[in-house]
């Protein structure tokens, strides 16, 4: 996603065979094609792209030998008692500590308090690469496998339309907001500092700036961004934005598209969201340590 990212190591799995070793083909797991279903058509508010929504969901592996498509019981907010309320259509519903399924979106948007729809997706529009073990601590049920289709069954409890305030225009210079100061020895040009951070595209309608997440590194199994302060490997407004900064502190960093990735677009990452060309980005900084 972001060219101060390593991309993910692809596994290679050697066999040996009568004295030679041979690559195997990767295993290709069928997917299904993306389906919505209406089972109860709601009524008042329409969920729109930046309102607030709250919801249940039940979630399934997907099992091809079943007339509705649901295998395992993978997780569900009903059992848990406790619904989800987040920004819909903008690839920010609650994730907790799991990555963000954008298929999400897509499946509730348009719904009315009362509606449930049933929705198969596709790996690309659930949880993708990432594999997903069974836990108490994130309410997953069974273990969920790379590249796993899965279906839903949604129900919309609440909408709360978005309040829309003017557009601030996004800043022609590198702004930075310390949100916490940390401690101990400020950053200087030259080091090298480990980081954790959130990206977002910038949004002048938000009173915080930050409009769709399209990247970071702050889940339990991420590792921290090693970054050469003033240097190559990341994007300028990266991390010249982070020089003044002590460990443990937490900046805004508003970075104009002149210092990040210019007129060139960056294909959809992590949360599912790209980059267009010649756009300000919103970062959240915390300063892990300085080496």
């Amino acid at each position: 996603m972001l060219q101060f990212i390593a991309a993910a190591a692809c596994v290679a799995v050697l066999t040996a065979c009568g004295g030679g070793a041979k690559t195997p083909a990767a295993v290709v797991v069928p997917q299904p094609d993306y389906k919505l279903t209406e089972t109860v058509v709601g009524s008042g508010l329409t969920a729109a792209a930046g309102d607030t929504v709250t919801f249940h969901y039940v979630g399934y592996l997907y099992d091809s030998t079943k007339s509705d498509g649901k295998g395992t019981k993978i997780q569900s907010s009903v059992d848990a008692g406790a619904p989800k309320t987040g920004t819909v259509g903008v690839g920010a519903l609650p994730g907790g500590s799991l990555p963000v399924s954008p298929g999400w979106d897509q499946a509730l948007l348009g719904m009315q308090p009362g509606g449930k729809r049933t929705v198969v997706l596709p790996a690309n529009l659930a949880f993708g690469a990432y594999t997903i073990p069974q836990s108490t601590s994130t309410g997953i049920l069974a273990d969920i496998k790379a590249n796993s289709p899965l279906v839903y069954d949604f129900e919309m409890i609440n909408v709360t339309k978005a309040v829309i305030i003017p557009s601030e225009p996004p800043p022609t210079t590198l702004t930075t907001i310390d949100q916490t100061v940390g401690t101990g020895t400020a950053v200087v040009s030259g080091k090298t500092v480990t980081v954790r951070y959130a990206g977002y595209l910038y949004d002048g309608t938000r009173a915080n700036r930050k409009g769709a997440k399209f990247d970071d590194n702050l889940g339990a199994s991420d590792a921290v961004l090693t970054v050469a302060v003033g240097g190559a490997g990341t994007i300028t407004g990266f991390n010249t934005g982070i020089i003044g900064m002590q460990v443990g502190g937490t900046r805004t960093v508003i970075i104009p598209p002149s210092l990040g990735y210019g007129a060139t677009a960056q294909g959809a990452g992590k949360y599912g969201i790209g980059i267009p060309a010649n756009s300000t980005l919103v970062f959240d900084i915390t300063l892990v340590s300085i080496q």
